[in-house]
Formats: C-alpha cells, sequence, structure tokens
C-alpha cells in the first residue's frame, strides 16, 4: 500500500479501478505489527503494486491481454502520436 502497510491473503474479487477484496489477510503495518483478518476491501488508489504468483505467469487471460496489447501497437503503427505529432504546428484558437 502506499502508506507502508502490507496485506497479504486470497483475492477474492478485483474490479476495473484496482479496488479488492482479500480473504484471509495478514496484514503487516509500517512499524511491524502483524494483525490477521478474515475479510480486507482495499480502495484501489492506495494500492502501489500487486505481487502476483508466478504459476500465473502462462495464465491464459495474461496470454490474450498480451495479444490485444500487441494488435493496439500494431493498429497505430508501432509510432507514438498521430497525424501532425512532432511538427511544432499549434492549433488555431476559436474566438
Amino acid at each position: 500500500m502506499k502508506n507502508g502497510e502490507i496485506y497479504r491473503g486470497l483475492l477474492l474479487n478485483a474490479e476495473d479501478t484496482m479496488n479488492m477484496t482479500l480473504s484471509e489477510v495478514v496484514r503487516t503495518a509500517r512499524n511491524g505489527h502483524v494483525s490477521k483478518l478474515q475479510n480486507v476491501y482495499l480502495r484501489g488508489g492506495g494500492i502501489r503494486f500487486i505481487a502476483l504468483p508466478d504459476i500465473l505467469r502462462n495464465a491464459p487471460a495474461f496470454k490474450r491481454v498480451a495479444s490485444m496489447k500487441a494488435k493496439m501497437e500494431a493498429e497505430r503503427g508501432g509510432g507514438a502520436g498521430g497525424a501532425g505529432a512532432g511538427t511544432g504546428a499549434k492549433r488555431k484558437r476559436d474566438t
């Protein structure tokens, strides 16, 4: 978490906003105090990173995401920006 706390548990649900529900949670506070909680709901804005087991590296869901990302990059032409990007031209202001 961004506040320095660590939550370890079983991921029950994750939302698009990174809000998530964990069960059988072990919470480690910034001062090292450890507590056990049955269920926890974490707000996505407070999450710094998520560590997943290595076994998920080959999960079908992650392979679909990788193929979708490659497809999106190919559609964009592999370059950054669109028409007129980097030309230094300014947009005319409506008055």
